[in-house]
């Protein structure tokens, strides 16, 4: 390394620059290992250092009384930092506060975390402690300014001796794909090739298709193939697998017999044998993953066709098939020499399978690296799929560490529908494409794990997605409702549609563009086309061109008309700013006489892309005929026109349909952003049990739907109305868990109705003493982010007193991070809203007191709430009720995770207790030890049952 960097980091009163000030500044200049100096300096704040950053740095008010202030430091620190590349960990953190007082730079930055996230994918979170020891850097205990930009110098030089081990073929790629883009890493990479070049001078060879040297070939395994075998299950012989002295006991020292297990696995088994519907509530800890695991897999071997087993969660998708199916197979593996039928099931397949677009498609990625003019957001993720490429077996985007814009340049490699050419690709023919391997693997498979949003979507494309079955297990069946709606409907914002025509031509510099227009003479600007085709195909890629361009100016309109239409029904709409605007359209809203500048700013609009839609196609079908087939890059343009152009031709549909056709079986609605102001329009089913029957139920001889929450006062009927099942099998099996010795559930019998303007305080004073009866170790649940950021402000400074730190979902860190940081540190309190109700799993001492700040009832101007609601007679207590209670129960069940669990639940929503409807919600709950007493006496009765 010939050059010197300077790494950097300060400690500040907190994280909003302009607002919070710096007190403590470092800064280390080095080349190589070679340290050439250091500059420290603390510096006096204008205002106090809260308590909070006192525990975090060691720093406080005493230590920076006689430090200078910032502007006094700020010419000998210019001075130090030169115009050397600073280095540092989100360096674009230190520069925002760096700038807000007074310290402009033009320094190249080099970010730490961003090179983390190129050579170290696989971190849970990206901290500097965890990325340093991740490469086996010590981390010193306290969070200081020069110790911190120390290791981020270790960290950076340890990056480098990485980036100087990949091979030279990855450095001139990344240098090519870089050369005309301002990607901040671009000069990093630049400095390491040459320096690679210098230690063996060769001749550099011009970028060549990477892919077919990057990703291996791999042998497609054989199908499935069907057994003649009819026999039904012995439901006894599996059962006994999970009794007493069975198998399962043998296999596992600390193993517990759960009835309920036992009789889950026989309904479900007995299901399989006579065919049906069984709607299977299994509470917490009953373990019905293996309930249907075991006779799903007896099944699938026996007759030779795959189980299909659908999850809603990732987290439970990767629970099936890294944990319990190889329990399972180590389990049956044990049996001894006189039980071979186990034995024989021990050799079963499993395949994850997920939804298409989760997959890097080769030939798209080939594309994009072609392209002559990238944005750094795409230089980045081409360079981190460049880097992954080598590793991944998978091609699973959930492997890499995609950040911002990333996840959109995403879609542009993404294996899509429309994309897609199937046998005639390359990659396809050459056992390559990562898409088709999973789908290979799950037609060799007996059990198959999916999830519902790539069920649905099997249904959405008539079962082109999934491998042929028969035999279907749903687990969080609770959501199927919610996923079906979203996966069925449609939505396009403002930015998705102004992204859809940047992608088929956006203006660069000059006569130059951007997008599929800038390729698309690949196909006929070459040898032996007739000049009259050339000409007409250049007359259409002017039309296309031009009609991208004005589609451009009156979509902006169109979206601004509907921007208008929604300020001028605000008083319509009700609710704050701090929410979502959503207005929805109904039939006597469009009768309104303003709708009709909606339906006019609309018709240029749908004009314009009927236009490209219909140039494309014509442009595909003249250039079909020119294509030569051992033209890989030729085809590859030809698939893009085909998709782009389905693209429009949707949005035309869809946008068409809700502005003026609107369907019998539809909700329509337009949605502004309260964080961004993002607009969009918004189309659902109305009814999606209609559809589940048509495209998913209809031809299946066995369907088991199954989660710890699909009953309402001890039946499923809310659920069964709700898909469509009204023949369907019931069984609810209660937890083993004890819960009246296991959960107290504490109900206020003076807190204030949510609608009380004392609401908001009685709240916060009820968290701070609750939270330091318990010393933290609480989870508050809100149902909006609104309630919770208002919250978090009034609890954090007094909880930070007491060295309880808060964390707040969208305010410190991603779910991932938050939870970890929940479970490293018991003296904390953590506030969650939607994805913290369900799917989460605090074990131990770890969470003690779960909070409900809310009964979790829909907002009743929820377009697709509202619309259901019109449906039902009664709607409140048949539907409003119902499925708040299952949102309940979902929420309550994140306290009791094990047999040793004891904790606390305090239910803070008066109308619990002054409403009728409260008792519903009561009786639906496990049976928990119940008091009823008011808000003083609560922090006491917590630390009495915590004491216990």
């Amino acid at each position: 390394m010939e050059r010197c960097y300077v790494a950097l980091d300060i400690e500040t009163t907190g994280t909003e620059p302009g607002k919070d000030e710096i007190i403590e500044v470092a800064a280390i200049r080095f080349r190589g290992r070679e340290v050439l100096g250091n500059w420290h300096s603390l510096v006096k704040p204008a205002g106090p250092i809260p308590e909070a950053i006192v525990r975090l740095t060691g720093i406080t008010p005493a230590d920076v009384e006689r430090a200078p202030f910032f502007h006094t430091i700020l010419p000998d620190l210019a001075r130090f930092l030169g115009s050397d590349p600073i280095v540092g960990h989100s360096i674009a953190f230190d520069r925002a506060f760096l700038e807000a007082q007074g310290l402009q730079l033009a320094n190249a930055f080099v970010d730490t975390y961003e090179l983390s996230t190129l050579l170290l994918p696989e971190l849970p979170d990206r901290s500097l402690s965890t990325v340093a020891a991740a490469l086996g850097i010590p981390y010193p205990e306290q969070h200081r300014a020069l110790p911190d930009a120390q290791v981020a110098m270790q960290v950076f030089l340890a990056f480098w001796e990485r980036i100087l081990g990949l091979e030279r073929e990855i450095l001139e790629e990344i240098d090519h794909l870089s050369a005309h883009s301002n990607w901040p890493l671009g000069k990093l990479f630049r400095e390491a090739l040459e320096e690679v070049e210098r230690a063996a001078p060769v001749l550099r060879a011009p970028p060549s298709p990477l892919a077919k040297q990057l990703v291996a070939p791999e042998k497609r395994p054989p199908a499935l193939e069907e057994t003649e075998d009819e026999e039904p299950l012995d439901v006894e012989s599996l059962a006994r697998l999970l009794e007493p002295g069975g198998l399962f006991a043998r296999a596992f020292p600390h193993y517990e017999y759960r009835p309920q297990q036992v009789e889950m696995l026989r309904a479900v088994a007995r299901t399989f044998n006579e065919g049906g519907q069984l709607v299977v509530e299994a509470g917490t800890g009953t373990g019905k993953s293996m309930a249907y695991l075991i006779p799903a897999v007896a099944l699938a071997v026996k007759r030779g066709r795959p189980v299909v087993i659908s999850t809603n969660t990732i987290n439970l998708q990767d629970q099936l098939f890294h944990k319990d199916i190889p329990d399972l197979k180590r389990v049956l593996l044990q049996a001894e020499p006189d039980e071979a039928q186990w034995k024989a099931l021990a050799g079963f397949r499993a395949a994850l399978l997920k939804g298409r677009n989760n997959y890097l498609c080769l030939r798209r990625w080939d594309l994009l690296r072609r392209g002559s003019s990238l944005t750094p957001e795409a230089v980045s993720t081409l360079v981190k799929t460049l880097l992954w490429l080598p590793h991944t077996q998978t091609g699973d985007r959930a492997e890499l560490a995609l950040t911002g814009k990333e996840h959109a340049v995403w879609n542009d490699i993404a294996s899509l529908p429309g994309s897609c050419q199937g046998p005639e690709c390359r990659y396809y023919r050459e056992n390559r494409c990562f898409f088709f391997r999973a789908r290979w693997r799950a037609e060799a498979a007996h059990i198959v794990i999916a999830n519902h949003s790539l069920l649905l979507s099997d249904v959405a494309t008539e079962n082109r997605v999934l491998p042929p079955y028969r035999v279907l297990v749903i687990d969080e069946a609770h959501n199927l409702e919610a996923v079906a709606t979203d996966q069925l409907g449609f939505h396009v914002t403002a930015e998705e549609f102004q992204a859809h025509l940047d992608a088929i031509s956006q203006p660069f510099s000059g006569d130059r563009e951007e997008g599929l227009l800038a390729i698309v003479p690949l196909l006929f600007h070459k040898k032996g086309v007739p000049e009259t085709v050339r000409q007409a195909l250049e007359a259409l890629r002017r039309e296309v061109r031009d009609a991208v361009a004005a589609a451009r100016t009156s979509g902006s309109a169109f979206f601004a008309a509907l921007q208008e239409f929604v300020d001028l029904h605000r008083e319509e709409i009700g609710g704050s700013d701090a929410y979502d605007r959503q207005l929805r359209i109904t039939s006597a809203v469009r009768v309104q006489p303003d709708w009709s500048d909606i339906e006019c700013a609309w018709e240029p609009v749908a004009e314009e892309l009927t236009r490209i839609a219909d140039r494309l196609e014509r442009i595909y079908q003249i250039c079909s005929d020119l294509v030569q087939e051992d033209k890989d890059e030729e085809k590859d343009v030809l698939q893009e026109i085909l998709l782009l152009g389905g693209r429009t031709l949707e949005i035309l549909q869809q946008v068409t349909h809700i502005v003026s056709e609107a369907k019998r079986n539809g909700i329509y609605w337009i949605n502004i952003e309260a964080q961004t102001g993002t607009i969009g329009l918004h189309a659902a089913p109305l009814h999606v049990g209609e559809l589940l029957q048509q495209g998913l139920y209809r031809n299946k001889d066995a369907i088991v739907l199954t989660s710890a929450t699909l009953s309402t006062e001890g039946n499923t009927v809310f659920l069964r109305e709700r898909l469509n099942l009204p023949e369907a099998e019931e069984m609810l099996l209660d937890s083993p868990f004890d819960y009246a010795r296991a959960a107290l559930l504490l109900i206020p019998e003076d807190m204030p109705d949510p609608r009380d303007p004392q609401y908001g305080r009685a709240l916060a004073r009820i968290l701070i003493e609750t939270c330091r009866a318990s010393e933290g170790r609480m989870l508050v649940l809100f149902t909006s982010h609104y309630a919770l950021r208002q919250t978090y402000v009034a609890i954090r400074r007094a909880l930070e007193r007491e060295q309880i730190a808060v964390l707040g979902q969208g305010i410190d860190g991603s779910r991932h991070v938050l939870l970890e940081k929940f479970r490293r540190n018991p003296r904390s309190v953590l506030l969650g809203t939607s994805s913290f109700w369900e799917g989460i799993d605090v074990v131990g001492d770890a969470l003690s007191v779960l909070v409900i700040a809310k009964l979790p009832f829909s907002v009743p101007t929820d377009p697709v709430f509202a619309a259901r609601c019109e449906l039902v007679e009664d709607s409140f207590y048949r539907y409003a009720v119902p499925q708040a209670v299952l949102r309940l129960k979902q929420g309550f069940g994140r306290l009791i995770r094990s047999q040793t669990d004891r904790g606390v639940v305090l239910l803070l929503d008066g109308r619990m207790l002054s409403r009728k409807y409260g008792a519903m919600f009561l009786r639906s709950l496990p049976r928990c030890t119940m008091r009823r007493l008011h808000l003083s006496s609560i922090p006491e009765a917590v630390r009495e049952w915590l004491r216990r």
